[in-house]
């Protein structure tokens, strides 16, 4: 198996985790019961899950010149990740994100883009190294400008993998030419779909709608423990997660793209591939925290053998 090439088109934010006994509603204040720094935001999870299922990985970024930014400098680095396209920007903060998590591992997050914001295309275009041009995956989110994602998906000889989060209602009609695969979870496929958040219409209407509705070739619509639904291009899917006992849910989805992104990169078959990034995720979840809950490629390949896809139909 070739060792694969992945840039990461993404964001590092300061992750704060408080623990609380459930989430709070609006006006109401909770005493949390601790709280956690760690390193945080999508790109760099991402990034990491990529690197530790043996792909050779580029982090394509902003941060601060504040401790933060020394912070991530010194996660990607021992994790032996390409920092030549992460640019330190005096005058802005590295971004910071806000998590609270309660008792049964649910979690609500808020995120202030700070130096991510100015990765534009005009920086893009500037940076010398240039990895999503010759990487074999280019894996974006959505906590960078979608302008500078769709300038690096052009410009990308690679598989262009999107996941599409934080999804917001203005991004419905996003246009989504150039996207190879796409990931959301079933909030943010329903936003896409141009549905409400709430809707009650089941995932596979949803995946059905999201297929129609923009084009993409091969679609993951995560569900975290049910699972997901996929469309390879031909035939929908339902891929099960494994059983395990949740701890903390934050970042498992950036689990599953990094992971995915990482055997795609290595010529592992699509729907291997879900596969590997569906125990990434679940097993991830047993453990606190997004960095330390990553499990070794070995561990993520082993459990991925207990994962039976089968055929599913949407309505």
């Amino acid at each position: 198996m070739k060792r694969g090439r992945v840039a990461v088109v993404g964001s590092y934010n300061l992750g704060i985790t408080y623990r609380v006994s459930h989430l709070p509603v609006w006006g109401e204040t909770l005493a949390g019961q601790s709280a956690r720094f760690d390193h945080g935001g999508k790109g760099s999870n991402q990034a990491v899950a990529c690197a530790r299922l043996g792909a050779y990985t580029s982090f394509v970024g902003c941060v601060g010149m504040d401790p933060a930014g020394h912070s991530a400098r010194q996660l990607l680095a021992a994790e032996g990740i390409d920092m030549g396209a992460l640019e330190t920007l005096e005058g802005y903060a590295t971004g910071v994100g806000s998590i609270f998590l309660d008792d049964a591992g649910e979690n609500a997050i808020v995120i202030d883009l700070g130096a991510n914001a100015q990765l534009t295309p005009q920086a893009l275009a500037a940076r010398s190294h240039a990895p999503w041009r010759t990487a074999d995956v280019v894996l974006a989110q959505w906590e960078v400008p979608w302008d500078t994602v769709q300038c690096a998906f052009q410009e990308a000889a690679g598989l262009t993998l999107l996941n599409p989060a934080p999804a917001c209602r203005e991004m419905a009609h996003a246009d989504l030419v150039g996207v190879d695969i796409l990931t959301p979870n079933a909030t943010e496929a329903r936003l896409l779909a141009g549905l409400d958040p709430a809707s009650p219409i089941s995932d596979r209407e949803v995946l059905q709608r999201l297929r129609d509705r923009t084009q993409v070739p091969r679609i993951i619509l995560t569900r975290g423990p049910a699972g997901s639904l996929i469309w390879d291009g031909e035939q929908a899917w339902s891929v099960p997660a494994l059983p395990v006992l949740a701890v903390d849910s934050t970042g498992a989805g950036d689990v599953f793209n990094g992971v995915l992104a990482a055997a795609l990169s290595q010529g592992t078959p699509f729907m291997d591939a879900v596969c590997l990034g569906s125990a990434a995720a679940s097993l991830s979840v047993e453990v606190p925290g997004v960095i330390p809950a990553i499990p070794a490629a070995e561990l993520i390949h082993r459990r991925a053998r207990d994962i039976k896809p089968q055929s599913a139909h949407l309505d």
